[in-house]
């Protein structure tokens, strides 16, 4: 049942506790939550301040289908019980403390769909919706640790699943989580317009991934009045893993640029990061650009990425030849080198992943980069965004109801001078 638009929250409960008083004493049961693993106390204290925090007694129901949610529900202690169809089922599976509930219904804007109850006298950590976007998600590593709790969560009732004769009702409640996950890594994109304040060039960019999450990331940010940058990768294999190690290598790339503002030194530093604590030998194809629009000049850095194209409708488009450099998070002592290249109005650089150039038809045939080469070349001048649809649709045409086999991400920028 979709929920009223006009709905009114409801006030806490009575029992809610004082957040200036409860947050000092508290502080180490706070900043123990997976949900804060490995971000510092600073950060978060003024994000607490603006919790709730509540007791909820024995049997107490928190949550009710059809009632409007604005909470996620994190348990410092205690015990909730998620009733699968009524309050008398006993189908249904606990919630323990560090675990949350509520996000399904604040993600998708649907009341929830099951009963929680305390099993027992808990206590609870309220955050509204409001606090989680625009307080909780701009805190670095944030969305990375709820991303990992729903990823460990998923990976436990799939388990479930097996075991279960409700196998159905749990698949559902895990298709919502991974929407959820899908909705928390679209998060951390930049959204359009890119760069508002800098009318010399145009940017558009799209990822679609393979699956409800994937491993392609795309970046566009400024570095200064005259500097923009803007990468694209793609994290090797597909699904919560990958999206975990993209989410990863999107934050590494964001702080080490904004801290250096050079290309060698941010993938070298990237690259020493992801090679660390990496069992699992997942690394990232990378290539990062930094375009300084007083001189036309664009540097770049590649490590082990597609080849982009480069050129105008007028004189044609190539690929660029690409600096040495290997895949990132493979060996902490890869070298990495930079390239120069020069724009004049009117160039368009197209940056892309392998999802485009290896689509497959129904024929096991491969999209390939000469027939993306070839397309291009046949586009009469047109803005950033027209290209991105264009090749999107070129793809899609030529794979003919194929079944999408991996992520497709594609990133276009159109050099217009002064």
């Amino acid at each position: 049942m979709e929920m009223d638009s006009g709905a009114v929250e409801p006030p806490m409960p009575a029992d809610s506790l004082d957040p200036p008083r409860f947050v000092p004493a508290n502080k180490e049961l706070l900043i123990s939550l997976p949900l804060c693993a490995e971000i510092p106390y600073e950060l978060l204290e003024p994000f607490f301040l603006k919790c709730e925090y509540k007791r909820l007694r024995s049997r107490e129901v928190l949550l009710s289908p059809g009632q409007a949610n604005f909470y996620l529900y994190v348990l410092l202690s205690g015990q909730l019980t998620i009733h699968i169809e009524s309050l008398e089922s006993e189908k249904g599976f606990q919630v323990l403390p560090g675990e949350f509930v509520g996000e399904v219904s604040i993600i998708d804007n649907l009341a929830p769909t099951a009963y929680v109850t305390a099993s027992e006298d808990s206590l609870l950590l309220c955050i509204h919706e409001t606090v989680l976007w625009s307080n909780f998600f701009q805190i670095q590593g944030a969305a990375r640790n709820m991303l990992r709790q729903i990823a460990g969560r998923m990976r436990a009732r799939n388990i479930a699943i097996q075991k279960s004769l409700e196998q159905t009702l749990r698949l559902e409640h895990l298709e919502k989580e991974l929407r959820i996950a899908q909705e928390i890594q679209a998060s951390m994109l930049p959204q359009q317009p890119f760069f508002p304040n800098h009318r010399q060039v145009e940017v558009d960019a799209m990822m679609k991934s393979a699956k409800e999450v994937g491993g392609d990331l795309f970046d566009a940010f400024p570095l200064d009045a005259d500097r923009i940058c803007v990468a694209i990768g793609d994290v090797a294999g597909k699904g919560v893993p990958a999206a975990l190690f993209m989410v990863r290598s999107i934050t590494v790339l964001r702080t080490e640029m904004m801290k250096t503002r050079d290309l060698l030194q941010t993938i070298s530093a990237m690259n020493a990061t992801l090679s660390q604590d990496n069992p699992q030998c997942m690394f990232v194809t990378l290539m990062i650009c930094v375009l300084d629009m007083s001189k036309g000049q664009l540097q770049y850095v590649n490590g082990g990425h597609n080849k982009p194209l480069f050129g105008n409708p007028r004189n044609g488009f190539h690929y660029l030849e690409q600096p040495a450099g290997i895949l990132v998070g493979i060996n902490p002592q890869a070298v990495y080198q930079v390239a120069t290249r020069y724009f004049n109005p009117g160039d368009m650089l197209i940056l892309y992943t392998d999802g485009v150039t290896e689509a497959n038809n129904p024929a096991q045939e491969e999209f390939t980069e000469p027939r993306l080469l070839a397309f291009i070349n046949q586009q009469e001048e047109q803005a950033a965004s027209s290209i991105v649809t264009k090749i999107r649709d070129a793809v899609h045409d030529f794979a003919a109801g194929a079944e999408q086999s991996d992520d497709l991400t594609l990133l276009v920028l159109r050099y217009l001078g002064d």
